[in-house]
């Protein structure tokens, strides 16, 4: 019996001193911390250049899988009978000044083809085998993971650097694929068939390069997440963690929590960092690594970049910011809950679990939204069935605000919720006629109204009978925002000095290099606030020096000295440290910038084209950071991830607040499109 087989392998294999996977423990049971989606640190300083030229770049192969696999067929015939693939005598190339850092291509195909093969009969050749070996010129360790259905099913990893490391790599992930709960109760006349069924993903690391460090933490600091391994040595002994095992457990952005782990496979205890290093000599490294998968068990490999392709600005339409949008309203709406209680969305969707997290979103990403499908309602280019949709999924989240279910927060007790409710109420169609909705609106307007004083601006939200909870900066934005946008609607009576002291008050919250965080709500204020009053915006230049700020740390070649991981480029570098970081925190400025682009007082018309372009390049990173086909393979239910936006490149969690600035984003792009397209042309 072939599993029996396979069983004794991998127990004599074990028994010989094959170490288990301590680390990969640690991956999968280590702690679901919950995260903010504006809290994302990133190191990128790789790129994806490769040396065989049928490994197609990253850069070329942009989000499209297809590419990637016919660049690899030209090299390759992938089936169940192949023979080893052509292997490239090119060296890998590596950055400026670095030595070479990845394994030969031509090799990493020939070992992917290889397990393949192996894993189809679900039976490993012996170790005395000939064709036990194989040769990865450049590898100092594989990874190897098994998917059924995009759940993982099966790993394994080795470090020894030899040629039989992709056998026992595959001989782990095969046993863990034997004492899975569903094939373990399998009968035995369908166990043939497993291995057939099975996903493959291999990952091989490259040339270490040592790193130091004090603490985990500024380990961490160096690491490109989701791009970068890390191996600790001790002696001629190592442990290493690779960047597949992270994206697989979402921990990409946490490895300063899953380090100490690799120091418990070393045989070694808890400590602090500095202790170990001075007790046991232990040498840090950070490896890159070329990674190989398939979308499915019977399609040819593809390379991926961070686990996906890389979206090209070519590919940046006015058709697919279309498609974006859509993509973005229909992830929304099928996050409503489908339980008979008005429960509204439900909370961050996590991808590598298939499961929501709250299970119910908090008011005000249930307020966000909603704004966001009714605004995507309104936007051209949508079509009207597409477009009715979504103005009635908008009434229904609003509507189930009105009722509150056992255990569900009232969103009438957060000033900051109401601010959203009042804006998403505001741009709904279906609430102008619904009189629950609008008693919603009322009781909102007149929290956002009692929450300004003239002297102190929002005194905050009571937390408990006794204690406030203080409003922040972001917060304050938002209300402000809202104020203007009751009074533009003319729907309440409000005092537009009180308006014009709260917006001032806001602007003064934070430093001035702090104000980009007050996007997209302090913007909007502004514009309402003047077509409000018939008055030109008051801040048009703080406005226009914000933008050339972003514009300034939009990441593209030439930032900084480091190459630009493809990925990243148009995502806004907003934070210090002396690190690109780009993740759904560029969703709020995106948002706003978008509008400007039509608005003639903050985009003259000789400088719209220039302006457009640019904006471009942001629409390019939020297409990144949208589940496409190209990275659904690694997700347990590929269909319910399609179209959510990410927290990062290597962050999957989809936030409702990102999906809903997402969307805001695509459909103000779209209204800037249809309005430029219609202005007249200017020298």
């Amino acid at each position: 019996m072939v599993i029996k087989r396979l069983s004794s392998i991998v127990a004599n294999s074990l028994a010989s001193g094959m170490r288990n996977d301590v680390i990969q423990s640690a991956c999968r049971n280590g702690p679901n911390v919950p995260q903010c989606v504006f809290d994302i640190v990133n190191g990128a300083d790789r790129s994806p250049r490769h040396g065989a030229s049928f490994l197609m770049s990253s850069a070329r192969n942009a989000g499209r899988g297809v590419a990637a696999t016919l660049g690899l067929l030209a090299a390759m015939e992938f089936t169940a009978s192949a023979g080893p693939a052509a292997t490239s005598q090119e060296p890998a190339v590596a950055h400026e000044g670095e030595p070479a850092l990845l394994p030969d291509a031509g090799d990493v195909v020939t070992a992917y083809t290889t397990a393949r093969r192996w894993i189809n009969a679900f039976d490993l050749p012996a170790p005395t085998e000939p064709t036990a070996g194989v040769t990865v010129r450049g590898a100092e360790g594989v990874c190897v993971i098994l998917r059924h259905n995009g759940r993982v099913v099966g790993r394994g990893a080795d470090s020894t650097a030899d040629d039989l490391m992709l056998r026992r790599a595959v001989g782990r992930a095969l046993g863990e694929v034997l004492g899975d709960p569903a094939v373990a109760n399998l009968p035995p006349a369908l166990t043939d068939g497993i291995g057939r069924a099975l996903t493959l993903e291999l990952e091989v690391a490259g040339r270490p390069l040592p790193l130091l460090g004090r603490t985990y933490q500024e380990i961490a600091h160096q690491l490109a997440p989701g791009l970068d391994g890390v191996a600790i040595r001790r002696g001629k002994t190592r442990a290493m963690l690779f960047p597949a095992q992270m994206r697989a457990n979402n921990t990409a952005d946490r490895v300063e929590r899953l380090l100490p782990s690799l120091a418990v496979e070393l045989g070694l205890a808890l400590l602090p960092l500095p202790q170990l290093v001075k007790l046991y000599d232990l040498s840090i490294y950070r490896f890159a690594t070329t990674h190989l998968t398939q979308a499915s068990p019977d399609q040819p490999p593809f390379e991926t970049y961070r686990g996906d392709t890389v979206v090209l600005e070519a590919d940046v339409t006015r058709q697919s910011i279309a498609a974006l949008a859509d993509g973005i309203a229909a992830h929304l709406i099928a996050s409503i809950s489908p339980l008979p209680e008005p429960l509204g969305i439900m909370g961050t969707y996590r991808p590598t679990a298939d499961r929501y997290d709250p299970l119910i979103a908090p008011p005000v990403e249930q307020a966000l939204a909603a704004l966001a499908l009714g605004r995507y309602s309104q936007a051209p280019d949508v079509d009207q069935r597409k477009a009715r949709l979504a103005a009635d999924a908008s009434h229904q989240i609003l509507r189930h605000l009105t009722e509150l279910a056992p255990s569900e927060d009232d969103p009438l007790t957060s000033s900051v919720a109401c601010a959203a409710i009042v804006f998403a109420a505001l741009e709904t169609a279906g609430a102008r006629d619904d009189p629950d909705c609008q008693r919603l609106l009322a009781a909102a307007t007149v929290r956002v109204l009692t929450a300004h004083t003239r002297v102190k601006g929002p005194v905050g939200d009571d937390q408990e009978s006794a204690n406030v909870r203080p409003i922040g900066p972001h917060g304050r934005a938002m209300l402000c925002s809202a104020l203007s946008r009751l009074l533009r609607a003319e729907s309440a009576s409000i005092d537009p000095s009180l308006v014009r002291s709260a917006i001032n008050a806001v602007w003064e919250s934070v430093p001035q290099h702090q104000q980009v965080s007050l996007l997209p709500w302090l913007g909007w204020a502004e514009s309402d606030y003047a077509l409000a009053t018939g008055q030109p915006i008051a801040n048009a230049e703080r406005l226009q020096e914000i933008r050339a700020v972003l514009d300034a740390s939009r990441i593209r070649d030439g930032l900084g000295d480091r190459p630009v991981p493809p990925d990243l480029a148009g995502g806004f570098a907003l934070a210090t440290g002396g690190r690109l970081i780009a993740s759904a925190q560029s969703l709020r400025p995106a948002a706003y910038l978008a509008g400007m682009l039509r608005d003639p007082h903050l985009t003259p018309p000789r400088e719209a084209q220039l302006a457009l372009g640019r904006h471009l390049k942001v629409m390019r990173f939020i297409m990144q950071l949208a589940v496409r086909e190209s990275s659904a393979w690694a997700f347990r239910n590929p269909p319910r991830a399609l179209g959510g936006i990410r927290g990062a490149p290597w962050d999957s969690d989809q936030p409702p607040a990102a999906q809903a600035l997402g969307l805001i984003g695509a459909a103000e792009t779209l209204m800037s499109l249809e309005a430029l397209s219609q202005a007249p042309c200017n020298p």
